[in-house]
């Protein structure tokens, strides 16, 4: 089971105040999503304790795994790119920061449920946008997952702001 949260990728009509690491809005989405929120350090770790708490419901059900999405601007996309993540706290700056969420969220859920439920991510090559998360930082983030003990890791994307997902290119498949 595919597990996220949209983030300031949540359209207007469902969430007028969208959450986000920062409060930078989305280009060329005016009046179909709206300008974020910057989310408080007590917001994050409840963040982290909804995933948790999705992928026991998960277990529960009789899912073999679920894959944290973490890519196409979704909002763990979001801490991790520092074109959206603007934080200067240990949430942002450096991609160690950048990727705290991340890794605190897939350390809480591998605690939480048994050791033969399966756990994985779903992680951006790169989001194709200047001053974004690129590729040489999704190799660390990739290094540091297996490290960790992951179970499976699928590479893609892109964000709604530059869609390589939906189309993919050559460079995007290397």
């Amino acid at each position: 089971m595919q597990i996220n949260h949209a983030g300031k990728q949540s359209p207007a009509v469902v969430n007028k105040t969208p959450l986000a690491p920062s409060a930078v809005p989305l280009v060329g989405m005016d009046g179909f999503i709206n300008p974020p929120r910057e989310l408080t350090a007590d917001e994050i770790n409840g963040l982290i304790q909804q995933f948790v708490q999705t992928a026991k419901i998960a277990e529960q059900a009789g899912f073999s795994g679920v894959q944290i999405h973490a890519a196409h601007g979704y909002l763990i996309s979001q801490f991790l790119s520092p074109h959206h993540n603007r934080r200067q706290d240990q949430w942002g700056g450096s991609l160690e920061n950048r990727m705290r969420f991340l890794l605190e969220i897939y350390t809480a859920i591998s605690a939480a449920v048994g050791k033969d439920f399966l756990v994985g991510v779903k992680l951006n090559s790169a989001d194709f946008q200047k001053g974004g998360f690129d590729e040489s930082e999704s190799v660390q983030v990739v290094q540091k997952l297996s490290k960790m003990g992951i179970d499976f890791i699928e590479v893609s994307g892109g964000n709604y702001e530059s869609p390589q997902m939906l189309a993919a290119k050559d460079s995007t498949r290397k």
